[in-house]
């Protein structure tokens, strides 16, 4: 708890010194412009300072509006898109083993189709399952703009994944995802999104092996209102389930289903400050008896501020209590496994995008709460996970980012001490645009782990070479 303490209070001064400084920024950007208004005809005089400052903004300008309308590293704006990835990636470490490593070249090709209607240049919705989040999300969902009536959203993508060291491991993996959100008044808007997911978890010993690839299926349908029902206050509500079904019955334990529901209060302290308060209960019940069925209550209090188009931040703090049944579960009533019927602690949730200056901007997300378990030995897991990722853009043509992500996961065994996984992962990334529709993309990555279980640590690198077509 220290360590999550400790980079609550970093997070929350970087999050206000962006604030602060794009504050600061805006401000010296007003003076600037009424300075440059004042100082016109002067500058009118000299001649070729004018010129070069107005070719200077024209690159500028151009550059920008060649990236919105999606002509490099993006898509047209159109009502249709279509890509097609083709990546090899060589790793040290296939099976993320402490001693018995394995060389192995995945080839990876990757194609994918989305649709919009009205037609737009960037995907109205992007989630990322996570399986033993409850909710099947690590972090909340972002509120998504209407920029008409309605908003209609269809995307679907394919990975075929071919293993040099096992072909027994190639297989097909697909993901599909679908948004409908409609505004049938100014001030009412309704939402409905799913996303299906066929994939398999990682490679461990505790997680996915050779003999165990841990295949899943998994699904999250979510429906939302938000109401704006006077100038300053707004209500929201909204009702999620997620399905989560392994293939092989060795997994069955960890099969389940979670429902729930969602409600929140609004206020509009300013135009770019809203602050909320809300709560949402949500049931994991499993098909076996080896976990417990448990609710989840979450009260929280948080903020929403939007200093601009490109910069923003949510913050929330709260309180978790997790409740336990164990009147149908299987176990030994002489060993004393289960000492507590409930549990309950603080979480919290910060989501930031702060950029920085035209070319580089850094994105921020950081949360602490109680999850659910992907081990027979464990009831549950608490976990804290960050994740900063820094985007920079060299030309027109180049650009660079750089993602690390940090996870602390304290499991709660069934017997014997808790165990303690600390994970980082690191991946930088270059992409280059070799014309309006090709691309190509060079990266690398680092994976360690580091578990109080020392059977459980490993050490892992790859190095991946892609390339990307699309329109």
């Amino acid at each position: 708890m220290k360590k999550v303490s400790l980079f609550l209070l970093l997070t929350f001064a970087l999050c206000a010194g962006a604030a602060s400084g794009e504050e600061k920024k805006a401000t010296a950007d007003m003076a600037e412009e009424t300075k440059e208004t004042k100082n016109e005809p002067t500058k009118a005089a000299s001649g070729s300072d004018t010129s070069k400052e107005k070719k200077e903004k024209k690159k500028s300008k151009d550059e920008d509006e060649l990236e919105e309308k999606g002509h490099v590293f993006g898509f047209r704006n159109s009502y249709g898109h279509a890509a097609l990835s083709l990546n090899g990636e060589w790793t040290d470490n296939l099976y993320n083993h402490r001693t018995e490593k394995v060389d192995n070249f995945l080839t990876r090709i990757s194609p994918a189709v989305w649709f919009t209607w009205p037609r737009r240049s960037r995907r109205p919705l992007q989630l990322a399952l996570d399986n033993t989040a409850t909710g099947g999300t690590q972090y909340s969902l972002t509120e998504y703009d209407v920029f008409n009536k309605y908003q209609v959203y269809l995307g679907g993508r394919l990975d075929f994944m071919n293993y040099s060291a096992n072909s027994e491991l190639n297989h097909t993996e697909s993901g599909f995802e679908g948004l409908i959100q409609y505004q049938p008044g100014s001030r009412l808007t309704l939402r409905v999104l799913d996303k299906y997911s066929l994939s398999q978890d990682i490679f461990n010993i505790t997680e996915a092996t050779a003999e165990n690839n841990r295949v899943y299926d998994s699904n999250l349908f979510g429906l939302g209102a938000d109401w704006q029902f006077s100038d300053k206050f707004s209500a929201k509500v909204g009702y999620k389930n997620f399905l989560l079904l392994y293939e092989d019955t060795v997994n069955d334990f960890m099969n389940r289903s979670d429902n729930g529901f969602e409600a929140a209060l609004g206020y509009e302290y300013s135009p770019k400050t809203k602050f909320f308060l809300g709560g949402h209960y949500l049931l994991a019940a499993y098909d076996e008896n080896k976990v417990p069925d448990n609710g989840n209550t979450y009260l929280n209090i948080g903020m929403n501020w939007q200093a601009t188009v490109k910069t923003s931040l949510m913050a929330k703090i709260g309180y978790q209590q997790v409740r336990y049944d164990y009147e149908d579960v299987d176990y030994d009533q002489t060993s004393n496994l289960f000492r507590d019927d409930k549990d309950a602690g603080m979480d919290f949730e910060i989501q930031g995008i702060w950029q920085m200056t035209r070319k580089s901007s850094l994105l921020l997300n950081a949360k602490y709460n109680i999850e659910q378990t992907d081990s027979l030995q464990a009831l549950n897991k608490s976990v804290f996970a960050g994740r900063i990722a820094f985007d920079y853009r060299f030309s027109n043509r180049l650009r660079g980012d750089i993602n690390f992500i940090y996870e602390d996961s304290e499991y709660e065994q069934f017997e014997g001490e808790n165990r303690l996984d600390e994970r980082w992962y690191v991946k930088p990334e270059l992409q280059y645009a070799l014309t309006k529709w090709l691309f190509l993309n060079l990266y690398g990555s680092f994976d360690k782990k580091d578990s109080s279980f020392d059977e459980l640590d490993y050490e892992s690198r790859t190095i991946g070479l892609g390339v990307r077509a699309s329109r």
